[in-house]
């Protein structure tokens, strides 16, 4: 144990699932801490990581702006085994500091580091078990194709540039197959976190906080698996039958991003979804039963997700708020300081994060959370 902790290393090749299994574990109780996502944040502009970076493979890489084009630098390192090791003689210091970091400040005693360079970059040794993910390649492949927009032969290319599967499955102490349902894998990883000896210390605890929650007030909290069927009609309902998941389709949605939910003896109601990438939070699903308690319930979700967020570094919120709930919902939204914006208005790098994340019928808000740049502590 590193701290007091137990660290669960998380790993896998491209495209097979980790950040979903890092959100599932993170649902039963985990802190976690996304490696890959440190990477980013150390690659910005005057950080010693990005002067290297810059000094080793010329401004090619760069954008009009000096941020790292992290497509063209992968293009390299991909294709040339000498420039991804001399990458990574740059990064995998910074990062592993970074992340020790992270475990001595997370707030439970289970901490999960994804990374996927966690067996070949040294980090593996400060962890108690190796959980390595798996899916087919033909699986790797359409997830590459569908969510990042990659031709067929480039998916392919980046999933064979990785050792192979089979290779990091001998290291595991947990394998995950990942290649279908995610019911499935929920169960997986489930029954084997279940057998973590402090996950029975961390039930204990949450039952004691459970059984201090008073009858007849509204306590904003984490969602849960049990709670996506009470999220899935208010969505549904909050959207004008826009947002209409299945089961299946809502623990997707669940499992890739954070939500906070606004719940009175036991019933939903305000829901509200977040992720952060690049210290940039994206906000969605937010929605609210009762039209009246705008200024209240989506008050207390919007400073919720901004608290996450700022531990998290987020320089900045963009809010897609939903057409059918725009109009009543646009008072609280902006009375919390969420501004609406055009793409054409924001920095290249939130306006890369606003094309990832905004869905169709939705509207662009944004609050800047910090005037200055976080400096990461190094």
């Amino acid at each position: 144990m590193e701290s007091g902790k137990y660290i669960i290393g998380l790993t896998g090749n491209i495209a097979t699932g980790k950040s979903i299994v890092r959100r599932m574990l993170q649902e039963l109780g985990a802190s976690t801490i996304d490696a890959d996502g440190l990477v980013h944040a150390l690659q910005k502009p005057g950080t010693r990581v990005y002067r290297e970076i810059v000094d080793l493979f010329g401004s090619f890489i760069l954008n009009p702006d000096a941020t790292i084009n992290r497509k063209r630098l992968g293009a390299i390192a991909f294709n040339l085994p000498e420039a991804m090791q001399e990458l990574e003689r740059i990064t995998h210091p910074a990062v592993r500091k970074q992340i020790l970091y992270a475990i001595k400040k997370a707030p439970t005693p289970v901490v999960v580091i994804e990374a996927i360079k966690l067996l070949d970059g040294g980090l593996s040794a400060y962890c108690d078990e190796i959980w390595v993910v798996t899916a087919p390649e033909d699986v790797q492949v359409l997830r590459l194709m569908t969510r990042r927009k990659m031709s067929s032969e480039e998916a392919l290319q980046r999933v064979r540039a990785q050792g192979a599967q089979k290779e990091k499955a001998a290291q595991a102490d947990v394998v995950i197959d990942n290649g279908g349902d995610l019911i499935r894998t929920w169960n997986e990883v489930v029954r084997h976190y279940n057998k973590i000896p402090l996950v029975a210390a961390l039930k204990q605890k949450k039952a004691a906080e459970s059984a201090t929650e008073e009858a007849g007030r509204i306590i904003v909290r984490r969602a849960k698996r049990d709670d996506l069927r009470q999220m899935a009609a208010l969505l549904k309902r909050g959207s004008g039958a826009q947002l209409d998941f299945s089961e299946a389709q809502m623990m997707e949605r669940f499992f890739s991003k954070g939500y906070f939910l606004a719940e009175k003896d036991g019933k939903i109601l305000g829901v509200i979804g977040w992720q952060a990438e690049n210290l940039v939070a994206g906000i969605d699903d937010f929605f609210v039963s009762d039209a009246a308690e705008w200024s209240t319930i989506g008050g207390q979700l919007l400073d919720a997700v901004e608290l996450a967020a700022k531990d998290l570094s987020c320089e900045a919120g963009l809010l897609f708020a939903h057409r059918a709930v725009a109009t009543v919902a646009g008072p609280v939204m902006i009375d919390k300081g969420y501004q609406p914006k055009k793409l054409e208005q924001l920095t290249k790098i939130w306006r890369e994060a606003a094309n990832d994340w905004q869905e169709k019928n939705t509207v662009l808000l944004l609050k800047q959370y910090r005037k200055q740049p976080i400096n990461l502590p190094l």
